[in-house]
């Protein structure tokens, strides 16, 4: 039903109606109207016809005051025409209401997913999954979705969009550890990968914009590189054998990061999603840019409505970035540290980098699974291909 019939033309036909009921004889009212514009008499029923325009009018000679009324378009002229047509006729009333709806709708979104939203999700990640034990040798990330994570002085600087239908806001916790080939050495392996590991608290958000196909990550990371950051002691825990080149690692330096990431849907179904992907990471730890492709195929919701309440997912994916690397702390040094003992140059970092990863996830009602393992093409001059495994477990809470 079309809108202007609803709050106007509907309201004005039925008192026109109540006011002639009110006069008539109820013995005639199957009755048509004179169709040659006579007065009508207080006996006589209206009835509109669909297709064709009448004009309504009663006099009532025993009142003081004599009343009329006309109605000059029928409900079949409005509710025919097509929708171009009636999206032309629309009145400054119908904007505002529409308006008004969709302001509504979107902020029962917002409401259902940001405010009452929690989840938690651990990141495992070792290259014993790929029987190595050396470069990005073990990581860890612990992200909790809750609304207070958005009443962080943080948050007010992490990049959303504006037109959102879903906005997280979380906090994380994480540490990367990297070794060279040998980690047992006590002396300085010239041309390969030095000691290093950062330890960083973020606050992060994330919004999802599923008419457009649109999703925005952005995270603000502070925290230490170096051995304040304990990546050579939590290494020692989980090691038969202790890595003593530790005593060589990479020097305390200030830790401080701002990532974004954008995803854009290419195409997108139930069943297989392909996504644009481009970010870039800036700071005293990373600095670079990167882009991509993502591709899944299973039973899913789109990566679009965050995460989902759909109680049974699973899903195959692939996904690869290329990587342009200006800077890498954990291969140079920190920013505001000196007197390394051992740190590669800007000349040994290799510019372009690739990785990629393959893996599955499943989601059953309130827990979900993922399971990736990745590869990454050499970043610097001497160094290998390498290989990791990641574990990844979310738990709504």
């Amino acid at each position: 039903m079309h809108p202007l019939f609803k709050y106007i033309y509907f309201p004005l036909a039925m008192g026109i109606f109540v006011m002639l009921k009110s006069c008539s004889n109820s013995d005639n009212i199957n009755q048509k109207p004179n169709i040659n514009n006579e007065l009508l008499k207080p006996s006589q029923q209206s009835v509109i016809d669909k297709k064709t325009t009448s004009t309504l009018s009663e006099t009532d000679n025993s009142k003081e005051f004599p009343y009329s009324s006309s109605f000059s378009k029928s409900v079949g002229d409005i509710v025919n025409l097509d929708m171009s047509k009636l999206k032309s006729r629309t009145s400054p009333i119908e904007n505002k209401i529409s308006g008004e709806t969709s302001r509504i709708s979107r902020s029962y979104h917002n409401i259902d997913n940001s405010i009452s939203f929690r989840y938690l999700s651990v990141n495992f990640d070792n290259d014993i999954f790929n029987n190595t034990d050396y470069y990005y040798t073990n990581g860890v990330n612990i992200s909790l979705v809750s609304p207070f994570a958005r009443s962080m002085p943080i948050s007010k600087i992490l990049l959303g969009i504006k037109s959102a239908d879903i906005n997280y806001f979380g906090l994380s916790l994480k540490q990367n550890i990297y070794t060279p080939i040998n980690p047992e050495k006590p002396e300085i392996s010239l041309g390969d990968r030095p000691f290093s590991a950062f330890l960083t608290f973020g606050n992060f958000r994330h919004s999802y914009d599923y008419f457009r196909l649109l999703s925005l990550k952005s995270e603000f990371n502070i925290g230490i590189i170096g051995p304040a950051s304990l990546g050579g002691v939590v290494q020692s825990s989980i090691h038969k054998f202790e890595p003593i080149g530790w005593e060589n690692q990479i020097n305390n330096s200030l830790a401080i990061n701002y990532e974004i990431e954008i995803e854009k849907g290419i195409f997108s179904n139930p069943h297989f999603e392909i996504n644009g992907i481009a970010g870039a990471k800036m700071g005293t730890v990373f600095n670079k840019l990167f882009g991509g492709l993502y591709l899944r195929f299973g039973s899913f919701s789109p990566v679009y409505r965050g995460i989902s309440n759909k109680s049974f997912q699973y899903w195959i994916f692939i996904e690869g970035k290329s990587n342009l690397v200006f800077y890498d702390a954990t291969l140079q040094g920190g920013m505001f540290s000196s007197n390394n003992k051992y740190t590669l140059s800007r000349s040994d970092i290799n510019t372009h980098v690739f990785n990629a990863s393959i893996g599955l996830a499943v989601f059953y009602n309130n827990i979900g699974l993922e399971l990736h393992n990745f590869y990454m093409t050499p970043e610097f001059k001497s160094a290998y291909d390498f290989r990791w495994g990641r574990v990844k477990l979310i738990f709504k809470i």
